[in-house]
């Protein structure tokens, strides 16, 4: 294929209007990159260069290459990246490479230079953790010079800015080469570049880049001149610098809060405060943004410093100098809401709002006297801006403040606010209900049962009947009502039950889901079950009776003459009403054996549906429901259901299979000892899952959890899958975070996490088979002190209680001495004391640190075997 022919297929894909010869020339593509990756990315390199193709042919050649060569899913990322490496020769990869480049420099059309700055930056990242590529920096730097033209210039610091914001934090490459980098966005951004376009792009990449830069962050002169860079963008005339100036300022705090002292005091804190005023939304957005950084990284170090009183983090408490001046401006924001109550783009008034909850969680009673004048001020406002800005403000300081100060305006304040549920503007109406919800979810104490209860619950039943948006509102209200107060014993909730349910399931009649409303209602239906108790059991059943009838009704429905958007509606409705379901089974298991042969039915034709992979989540957690319910019970349909699950665990890329995953487990512990007789095909099954070259990353932790359950089921009839998942084990727990991302960060401690679910159910499988368990005890001990070094895991309730109780089980099954020496390293000792002093830990953690401090000492204690 040549080129020009390839350049035609691209131009089919976007610029044909006749679909079928769309779909048939994007599966031309696809073929050929995946019969001959090689050839492919040289054409479309090829294409992306050639002023004869069309336009849009070259913008679509670059964009198609990056999304060769990366991806958000970790695991296609890897396998995009190792072909590259392997599948295409040097002196390719050195043509694609410079036809970018050339992209990048193009100066007849500024939308190729950027499609290649993003190819070019997928390239960066495959190649510079390699240690290749190394002069695309120079490259980059020489392209920002002052002489270069306004158009590679402005590319070339868009490129920047997407290698930096694609790369490993911790990328040492990016690090080294900082100079080079700074040196190229000062460039740019400094007053004296007269572009607008390259000193926006450079403000851009400098938010990208920051950090990369710690090395100059933390000498003072590159400091003093980054920063006196940056103050001056926030005074441009330009609103889109200004702008981008402020998202720069917003980061350097979160990221160099420890610096940030003097230019506070010099500069950063007038200047912020005079930039809230600006009647440009986005520009006094990213002034309140700023502010809100702040309040993140104070409350961040004061959680800090409470946890780890050593801690050197210091906390310069610029929130809380700052209230008499940025509070009042912040409530005044609150005025500048959107015109239409449908209109839900962020704007001013929301910056505003989520800037006032994180003063008042930073600032607590401090704040209190400012926003109440301005709620007393403007409640009974004509205006229905000031009205709806008073409950928005009163909301935003329910979590912060002493609790019996709240209380005590809540009680002044919540007559009023439930009279604006009636307010003639549905903006009113909707923050009235929100606020209300604030209060039930964090000051329940204060909805006294006879004074506030039956007007809240009144005014969340009649505003179900309302606007959408009010509607969702009360839905969250209702279930913040019911999970506070069904805690309570004896619960006020229960008296009005009858009103709840009967009210929602009106509001679940909705023909469609405007704002979310639909769904809303149902979402507390399921937390009227789940909270449910025998004094309202008739009122539980109606529900069960609302949604098996409801979904009878869905089932009815001839999908094949609904359009894609009906068929999509339909599909969340039946979604929805499985939630709810799946609660209703899950709460009365004694009610579901009669009726589970029609459950049952019900779900496998839902599965069988030509497409059911929009609710096939749903079905199966109601499915999983059903199991549980049952328990043994429940084995006489797994011969039917094992090919849907099968069909659903071999989905590796989808999210069903994590669902299926979780519903093996649930049959394992169903079915408990029984469960072995389908043991085999099941582990084959998961061992396969987590190798998969092609599964979702989010499979293996699950899948490591699932080997725990099963093995504390089937106890010794888990020892032939021993070595095989004790091995599966070792390698994830050998593997480190993929990068410095705090997502990557995350993911390493779910698995870890699972890790710790694997052992603690093969230990207490084996309890009674130690010589089964004997080879790896060693293995299991390293592991455990992995978990006792890292202050995320062994600072976790769960996770410390499960690994020193793993100390304890172990110590238990070798009562002979014959692996004494472990019990006898620091470490444990520290773990075991550290677990069982810690203040925040429950009471059943420290007794299980206890119980392990004695089974170590009785280790200890023992004589060692020869």
């Amino acid at each position: 294929m040549s080129s020009s022919e390839l350049a035609q297929l691209l131009e089919n894909t976007i610029l044909s209007g006749d679909q079928s010869i769309r779909i048939a020339s994007e599966t031309q593509l696809k073929k050929l990159s995946n019969e001959n990756f090689l050839q492919f990315a040289g054409l479309l390199s090829s294409v992306l260069v050639d002023t004869s193709a069309k336009l849009e042919a070259r913008i679509l050649a670059a964009l198609s290459l990056k999304n060769e060569l990366i991806s958000k899913d970790s695991v296609k990322n890897l396998q995009y990246a190792q072909r590259w490496v392997t599948v295409v020769d040097p002196g390719s990869k050195e043509q694609i490479k410079q036809n970018a480049l050339l992209g990048l420099t193009a100066n007849d059309e500024p939308r190729v230079a950027n499609a290649s700055a993003q190819l070019i930056a997928a390239i960066a990242n495959i190649e510079l953790p390699r240690g290749e590529w190394l002069d695309l920096m120079k490259i980059m730097v020489d392209y920002t010079t002052p002489s270069q033209p306004e158009n590679v210039k402005r590319a070339s610091l868009l490129a920047l800015g997407y290698i930096c914001e694609s790369a490993d934090p911790q990328s040492q490459v990016l690090v080294s080469s900082s100079n080079n980098i700074l040196i190229a966005i000062v460039q740019g951004a400094q007053a004296s570049e007269i572009s607008t376009p390259v000193r926006l792009a450079a403000l851009n990449a400098l938010a990208d880049s920051l950090v990369f830069i710690k090395n100059n962050m933390e000498r003072e002169g590159e400091r003093n001149y980054l920063m006196q860079v940056v103050c001056e963008a926030t005074q441009a005339q330009d609103s889109n610098i200004q702008t981008a100036a402020f998202g720069c300022l917003c980061k350097i705090m979160s990221l160099y809060y420890q610096f940030m002292k003097p230019y506070m005091e010099q500069a950063l804190y007038a200047l912020t405060i005079a930039t809230m005023k600006s009647q440009d939304d986005k520009v006094a957005s990213m002034a309140v943004e700023f502010w809100s950084t702040i309040c993140e990284e104070e409350i961040d170090i004061a959680y800090e410093v409470s946890q780890f009183p050593q801690s050197p983090l210091q906390s310069y408490n610029f929130a809380l100098s700052s209230i008499k001046d940025v509070v009042p401006n912040l409530l005044n924001l609150l005025t500048r809401q959107n015109e239409d109550p449908e209109d839900d783009d962020w704007n001013v008034s929301m910056s505003a709002g989520a800037s006032l909850q994180l003063f008042a969680q930073n600032c607590g009673n401090h704040v209190l006297e400012p926003v109440l004048q301005f709620v007393e001020q403007n409640i009974t406002s004509d205006n229905w801006r000031n009205r709806e800005a008073s409950v928005m403000a009163f909301g935003s300081i329910m979590d912060g403040p002493d609790k019996t100060q709240r209380t005590y305006y809540i009680h002044q304040a919540l007559p009023a606010i439930l009279n604006l549920m009636n307010d003639s503007s549905v903006q009113v109406k909707e923050t009235a209900a929100w606020c209300i919800g604030r209060i039930a979810d964090l000051v329940i104490d204060s909805i006294d049962p006879q004074q506030h209860l039956p007007g809240v619950v009144q005014a969340c039943v009649l505003g179900l009947q309302d606007h959408p948006k009010v509607a969702t509102n009360c839905s969250w209200t209702i279930i913040n009502l019911v999970e506070q107060l069904g805690e309570i014993k004896p619960s006020p909730i229960y008296n009005y039950y009858p009103a709840l349910v009967d009210a929602l399931m009106k509001a679940a009649n909705r023909s469609d889901n405007e704002f979310n409303a639909r769904a809303s209602s149902f979402s507390a239906l399921t937390s009227i079950v789940e909270y449910a108790n025998n004094t309202v059991a008739e009122v539980s059943a109606s529900v069960s009776t609302f949604v098996m009838d409801k979904l009878g009704q869905t089932m009815s429905v001839d999908e094949t003459q609904l359009n894609m958007e009906d068929r999509q509606s339909l599909q969340e409705l039946q979604a929805n009403i499985l939630t709810v379901l799946a609660a209703v089974i899950r709460k009365s298991p004694s009610s579901v054996e009669s009726v589970s042969d029609m459950l049952m039915d019900l779900f496998l034709k839902m599965l069988d549906k030509k497409d059911s992979s929009y609710i096939e989540d749903d079905v199966f957690y109601a499915i999983s429901s059903l199991a549980s319910s049952l328990g043994p019970k429940f084995e006489k349909y797994l011969e039917t259901f094992s090919p849907y699950l099968v069909r659903a665990l071999n989905q590796v890329d989808s999210q069903v299979a994590i669902a299926a995953v979780g519903f093996v487990a649930d049959i394992s512990n169903s079915l408990e000892g029984d469960f072995n007789k389908y043991a085999m095909a099941f582990m084959n099954v998961l061992g396969q899952m987590i190798t998969a070259e092609n599964g979702r990353k989010e499979l293996k932790p699950v899948v490591l959890s699932v080997f725990g359950d099963i093995a504390s089921n089937i106890g010794p009839n888990f020892i032939p899958y021993l070595n095989e998942v004790m091995g599966l084990c070792v390698a994830a727990q050998n593997t480190k975070p993929e990068n410095g991302t705090l997502e990557a960060l995350d993911y390493h401690i779910k698995v870890i996490e699972s890790i710790l679910d694997a052992y603690v159910g093969t230990v207490a499988g084996l309890s009674g088979n130690p010589e089964a368990l004997f080879p790896y005890v060693g293995t299991i001990f390293q592991f455990i002190s992995t978990i006792a070094e890292d202050p995320q895991l062994y600072g976790e309730d769960s996770t410390a209680r499960s690994a020193v109780g793993m100390i304890g089980d172990i110590a238990a099954m070798f009562p002979d001495g014959s692996i004494k020496q472990f019990y006898a390293q620091e470490w444990i000792t520290e773990f075991i004391k550290r677990t069982r002093s810690n203040p925040v830990f429950t009471q059943a953690t420290k007794d299980t640190a206890r119980w392990a401090r004695e089974q170590q000492k009785h280790q200890l204690s023992l004589g060692t075997l020869t």
